[in-house]
C-alpha cells in the first residue's frame, strides 16, 4: 500500500515526490534539472541535501506548492491530483 503524502507547509521534497510517483529519485532530480534549464524560476526548486542510510549527504530539491504543480504537470493527472 503507498503512503500518502500531505503537502505540509506548502513545501515537498523529491524524494516525497519520487516516493509519492514511484520513480527514481535520479529520475525526479533529472526532471527537476531540465525544468531549471527551461527557464523555470529557481526559487520553486530550492537545491539541498539529506542523508542516505549509509550517512552519506546526496542532493536533493525541496520544492514549494508551486514548483510541484509544475513538475507535476509533466507526470499525469492523478498524480497531481495527489500532490494538490
Amino acid at each position: 500500500m503507498k503512503t500518502e503524502i500531505v503537502l505540509s507547509k506548502g513545501k515537498m521534497s523529491s524524494l516525497e515526490v519520487a516516493e509519492l510517483t514511484g520513480k527514481r529519485h535520479a529520475d525526479v532530480m533529472r526532471d527537476i534539472r531540465n525544468l531549471l534549464d527551461q527557464g523555470v524560476a529557481e526559487r520553486n526548486f530550492a537545491l539541498s541535501e539529506y542523508k542516505d542510510s549509509t550517512g552519506r549527504k546526496l542532493p536533493c530539491y525541496n520544492l514549494t506548492k508551486k514548483g510541484c504543480l509544475i513538475l507535476a504537470s509533466g507526470y499525469d493527472a492523478k498524480l497531481r491530483e495527489k500532490i494538490i
